[in-house]
């Protein structure tokens, strides 16, 4: 099987039009196993929120399109859903996103600083080396190759 990153990638550079030109963002592709079930998941948003119908409508527009590209060899689960309240911070576009949404941020570092790995509190700012967030009135920054995870928490309201 081809590179679990690689299927994503090529997934997500082929349906990013489609789902854009549909009036939704592509906030990320994920392929993974879930027990014994490869899994390809496509989670979009936009500005209202998403709801099942959202879900279904990028559905039948990407799904032809990857059965084209025919990406994985094995059995797969399509599966497009929306970026939900916990959001995995990687791109830039993610920081921005969490930043205008006044979201907090859930940071787990690989090793213990200031005698702990996981903290939560209000992202303030990033950039291309560092994250900072503001924890009970203190401000703790992060280098980025101290996080082994930073996940957004974004309280908006979706619609069912």
């Amino acid at each position: 099987m081809a590179k679990k990153d690689n299927i994503a990638s090529r997934v997500k550079e082929a349906v990013l039009p489609l789902v854009e030109g549909a009036g939704y963002t592509l906030w990320d592709v994920t392929f993974y196993k879930e027990v014994s079930e490869w899994i390809l998941e496509v989670s979009i948003d936009k500005e209202e929120g998403i709801s099942t119908d959202d879900c279904s409508v990028v559905t039948r527009l990407i799904d032809p399109v990857i059965d084209e590209m025919d990406p994985v060899e094995d059995a797969y689960c399509l599966m497009v859903s929306g970026a939900g309240g916990y959001r995995d911070l990687v791109l830039p576009m993610h920081y921005e996103y969490a930043l205008a949404h006044g979201c907090d941020a859930e940071v787990r570092t690989f090793t213990a600083v200031e005698g702990r790995k996981q903290f939560e509190g209000k992202l303030i700012s990033y950039d291309e080396e560092s994250v900072t967030i503001e924890e009970n009135g203190k401000e703790i920054r992060f280098e980025k190759k101290q996080i082994a995870k930073i996940t957004a928490i974004c309280y908006t309201d979706i619609e069912e």
